[in-house]
């Protein structure tokens, strides 16, 4: 087991993206169902409407918290602003890759002051949305050049893992092994929806770990669904019935 996996210790490999904005309706969904999640997810969209609720309910009732504000400055802002985390219930951040390798070392840096058990530090390489035409705009050759050479720049500064697309776990495992942690949004309890979902490479839970996923971040299927706490429960059910692949 990888030094960030054991210190997470996280009980499943769920993390609920509670992106919700209203601050009632956020604090019914953290109360009722959070706990049964690995961990929870406070992005933009909750963190600027309800942050402080969000941080001091989990705090409360015990629950990680992957703080995914994605931040791209310099590195000494960076330091700074990684030294100010508002709760000790983040035990994850995300930083962009693009920033370089200066600024994730100052990242990195930021962190470990903070104690023997600092906060998880994980890059994103290319947004999940991106084109191959945007991709190409943006200066590289393919997706998986980008993705390639930003991975490989912010582990080897100082990154505990990266977010990936679910079509790019393999390839992400073959390139830098069992020990980065990775984070896979566009998760979907049957895999791709088609038309309309905009993460083109959704996959179901099962394939993700098989494919190298160590958190498998969860948000539409969940709070759309009838029965929210219904809902979770199947997917935790699936997961423990096909055990991954991965030695």
């Amino acid at each position: 087991m990888s030094g960030v996996r054991k210190r997470l210790g996280l009980k499943n490999p769920l993390c609920l993206a509670l992106d919700l904005t209203d601050k009632n309706q956020g604090i019914s969904v953290l109360k009722d169902i959070g706990p049964l999640f690995g961990m929870v997810k406070c992005g933009p969209v909750p963190f600027l409407s309800w942050g402080q609720d969000f941080l001091q309910i989990s705090e409360s009732l015990g629950l990680p918290v992957f703080l995914d504000l994605k931040w791209h400055d310099i590195p000494n802002t960076l330091l700074e602003t990684l030294s100010r985390l508002p709760s000790p219930a983040i035990r994850m951040v995300t930083i962009h890759a693009q920033g370089g390798a200066a600024m994730v070392a100052a990242a990195r840096r930021s962190l470990d002051r903070s104690g023997p058990d600092p906060a998880a530090l994980i890059a994103v390489t290319l947004l999940t949305h991106l084109t191959e035409d945007e991709v190409k705009a943006m200066g590289y050759k393919s997706r998986e050049e980008g993705v390639t050479r930003l991975g490989s720049v912010a582990l080897q500064s100082g990154a505990d893992g990266l977010v990936m697309s679910p079509g790019e776990l393999s390839r992400a495992r073959q390139l830098w092994g069992e020990e980065p942690f990775l984070v896979t949004p566009g998760i979907r309890p049957t895999g791709p929806t088609g038309a309309g979902d905009d993460q083109v490479n959704a996959r179901s839970p099962q394939e993700a770990l098989s494919e190298g996923s160590d958190l498998l971040v969860v948000g539409r299927p969940i709070l759309a669904a009838p029965d929210p706490r219904e809902a979770t429960l199947s997917l935790l059910a699936g997961i423990s019935q096909k055990p991954s692949k991965r030695p």
